[in-house]
């Protein structure tokens, strides 16, 4: 039998150079997540300022401006909200790669949260023309959660589906409590995900669709979505038929008491077939 040797130096050798790779990983990692930190910390406050004066031109604080310019006071101003949603999913995201995001559970009514993201994106949903349909939300929906990921979590999946979707379709929002489960599901009728791209969307700056889908946005709504679920021990699941829609389904495991819904009213025209 032919005898084998090994040499132990190259096994040692070989695992250093592993651990030396996993630190400078780790490494980058931790620098990264400080740079993003750093840098959407330091645009929030030229950002602020400048929404700031464009509320002094909207109010007319300082005399009446033209029409055109009241016009470019709204525009100055919806670009900054969005720039700042922006910062906001990078920080975020950065936080829940460095494992310092910091949840703050309180016993609130799911109903608000979701009503204030829809008050926030109902002028979006018109100007894209398209036509939003929702239950209506009739008994309170007690959960133990973070208020502001909730927002975060129905604000992204608007965001969307609203990108999502050409003008004259629809787009569907449903709240409601099975069991101990919060549910939330968002769904349009718009070009919908081929079956190759499903695998990749809720992975950072993973996108799907054309060209001009993916230069809509920079790929971390879902995975934000998808992140923020699992810190409240819940899951995000995508179905979807090209140009027929997609549903994104989210669930919590944060319903607080007992909660049995009434039957549901539709506000708005009958609901998208759900897929």
């Amino acid at each position: 039998m032919e005898e084998v040797i090994i040499d132990p130096r190259a096994i040692v050798a070989r695992e250093a150079a592993l651990e030396a790779a996993l630190r400078d990983s780790e490494a980058r990692s931790a620098g990264k997540s400080r740079f993003l930190a750093c840098l959407s910390h330091e645009l929030r406050t030229p950002l602020n300022a400048i929404m700031g004066f464009a509320d002094a031109m909207r109010e007319e604080a300082l005399g009446p401006l033209p029409q055109s310019y009241r016009g470019y006071a709204e525009l100055i101003h919806e670009s900054g909200e969005l720039l700042l949603e922006l910062l906001s999913d990078v920080l975020d995201m950065s936080r829940i790669e460095a494992e310092r995001l910091e949840l703050h559970p309180e016993v609130v009514d799911a109903r608000e949260a979701a009503t204030a993201v829809i008050r926030l994106m109902c002028m979006q949903i018109e100007r894209a023309g398209l036509t939003f349909v929702t239950p209506e939300m009739r008994a309170p929906i007690p959960v133990r959660a973070d208020r502001r990921a909730l927002k975060q979590i129905a604000l992204n999946l608007l965001s969307n589906a609203i990108k999502a979707t050409p003008s004259g379709g629809r787009i569907f929002l449903s709240l409601h409590a099975e069991e101990d489960d919060l549910v939330l599901c968002v769904a349009d009728t718009g070009r919908g995900i081929p079956p190759e791209d499903l695998n990749r969307l809720g992975r950072p700056f993973e996108q799907a669709g054309s060209l001009d889908q993916r230069a809509a946005g920079v790929g971390l709504g879902l995975s934000l979505v998808k992140a923020l679920a699992g810190l409240h021990g819940g899951a995000l699941s995508i179905s979807s038929r090209p140009w027929e829609g997609t549903e994104v389904t989210v669930r919590l495991p944060v319903v607080v008491g007992d909660h049995t819904p009434p039957e549901p009213a539709l506000t708005g025209p009958r609901a998208p077939n759900r897929l």
